[in-house]
C-alpha cells in the first residue's frame, strides 16, 4: 500500500497521519510541490493521496503556479476514485477541484481550538462525536459544492467539513500532534502576535484536545480507506 503527499510546507507534513499510515504499513511518498517537485510514479499507484496545508490561497494560482498541477492531480484522483483527504488548505483546493468559490473569510482567521459541530450523520464520521475542539489555522473559507454533503460546520465559518464521493475536505487540522502545533507557532509568530493569541494556553489545549483528535482521526482513516479497499 502506497500514500501521497502534497506538502506545502515542510513543517505542515502528514503528522499523525504519517504514524497511522506507517502503523499500516504504507509507504509514503511526499511531493514538495512548492520546490517543484513533481510526481515520480503513477497515480493509479496510491491507495490514499492527502492534500495538506499551506499559507498560499487556493485562489491563487497566478502566483503560485504550482497548485495549477496539483489541482490536475486532483481532479485525476476523483476521476479514479482514489481515497482522497485535503485538509485546510488542502480542504478549499478539493472545494474549487468540485467546481465551488474559495475566498477570504468575512469573520477574520481561525488560529487556536475551536469548537466544531458534526451536523448531518455519514458512517465515515461516526467516531467524531456531536461536538469536539479542533485545532485551525486559516483564515480563508469556501462554498460547499454542489454534490457534497456538510458534515462538520461552527458559528465562525459554516463549511468546516465535507464528503463527496471518494473525497473528504476538513477545514480544521485533525493532523497535528503537540509538536507540530509548537514548531507552527515558533515559525508563524509574528502571526501569533498580530491575533493577540497566548502561545501557552495553545500549548496546554493541545495537551487536553490533541489526544481525542488522535482517535477520531484514526477512525476516520480506519472507516475511509478500509471502505475503499
Amino acid at each position: 500500500m502506497r500514500a501521497l503527499a502534497i506538502r506545502h510546507v515542510k513543517i505542515e507534513h502528514l503528522g499523525l497521519i504519517e504514524n497511522y499510515l506507517k502503523e499500516k504499513n504504507f509507504e509514503i511518498d511526499y511531493v514538495d510541490t512548492s520546490e517543484g517537485q513533481l510526481l515520480k510514479r503513477e497515480l493509479d499507484e496510491y491507495q490514499f493521496i492527502v492534500v495538506l496545508g499551506g499559507y498560499m490561497g487556493a485562489y491563487e494560482e497566478s502566483k503560485y503556479p504550482f497548485l495549477s498541477y496539483e489541482f490536475k492531480i486532483m481532479e485525476q484522483a476523483l476521476k479514479k476514485d482514489i481515497p482522497l483527504l485535503g485538509i485546510c488548505l488542502g480542504c478549499q483546493m478539493l472545494a474549487k477541484a468540485l467546481g465551488s468559490k474559495v475566498y477570504k473569510g468575512e469573520n477574520g482567521k481561525e488560529i487556536g481550538f475551536y469548537d466544531i459541530k458534526k451536523v448531518s450523520d455519514n458512517k465515515m464520521f461516526e467516531g467524531f462525536p456531536k461536538v469536539f475542539k479542533a485545532f485551525q489555522w486559516h483564515g480563508d473559507t469556501f462554498d460547499l459544492p454542489k454534490d457534497a454533503q456538510l458534515v462538520f460546520s461552527n458559528d465562525i465559518y459554516t463549511n468546516q467539513g465535507f464528503i463527496c464521493k471518494n473525497a473528504v475536505g476538513l477545514q480544521f487540522h485533525v493532523e497535528v500532534s503537540q509538536n507540530m502545533i509548537k514548531q507552527w507557532m515558533q515559525e508563524y509568530k509574528d502571526e501569533i502576535l498580530e491575533e493577540k493569541l497566548k502561545p501557552d494556553e495553545l500549548i496546554k489545549d493541545a495537551e487536553i484536545y490533541i489526544p481525542n483528535l488522535k482517535t477520531y482521526l484514526y477512525d476516520l482513516l480506519d472507516r475511509f480507506l478500509n471502505e475503499r479497499r
